[in-house]
């Protein structure tokens, strides 16, 4: 595991019981599965029990803040990730959805005080992101789950 040291000092700080909830873009579905997958072995090895762990579709990356903020709002997480993959095309179309999705993604977590992972691969091709997914499911579990012990140390 690349993050194996940040993991190992997380393990004693982790509460079983959090519920993380990972929102996805239904575009690239197998690529982004493979975050996903990754994401969900990474919380499962680290503590996180597997009930505790839910997906939610979102139609693209531009959608991932409004399905997270639903979900914060409602008191249904306690942390989120949000995994899609934008390829960039001719115009600035993908960097404005990705751009936009990291604003949105910002917003949730100080409005809500919920971690949110940010995964949304902004790439030349897709070639580029397949070669990082699995890594970055692995980052961003670590991410949620360091942030969270930190919160509850600095709400202790």
């Amino acid at each position: 595991m690349k993050n194996a040291n940040a993991s190992v000092e997380l393990i004693k700080d982790i509460n079983p019981e959090w519920r993380i909830g990972i929102v996805h873009s239904s575009f690239y579905k197998e690529d982004v599965q493979k975050m996903i997958d990754s994401a969900k072995k990474t919380l499962i090895d680290l503590g996180i029990k597997e009930q505790g762990i839910s997906e939610h579709l979102a139609t693209g990356s531009f959608e991932i803040p409004l399905i997270g903020s639903a979900l914060a709002d409602n008191d249904d997480v306690d942390a989120l990730i949000g995994f899609g993959i934008v390829v960039q095309g001719e115009t600035g179309h993908a960097e404005i959805i990705v751009e936009q999705a990291a604003k949105g993604m910002m917003d949730v977590q100080i409005r809500y005080k919920v971690p949110f992972a940010f995964e949304i691969l902004h790439v030349q091709s897709l070639k580029d992101a397949q070669v990082r997914c699995e890594s970055k499911g692995q980052s961003a579990a670590n991410a949620v789950l360091h942030s969270l012990a930190q919160l509850r140390l600095l709400r202790s």
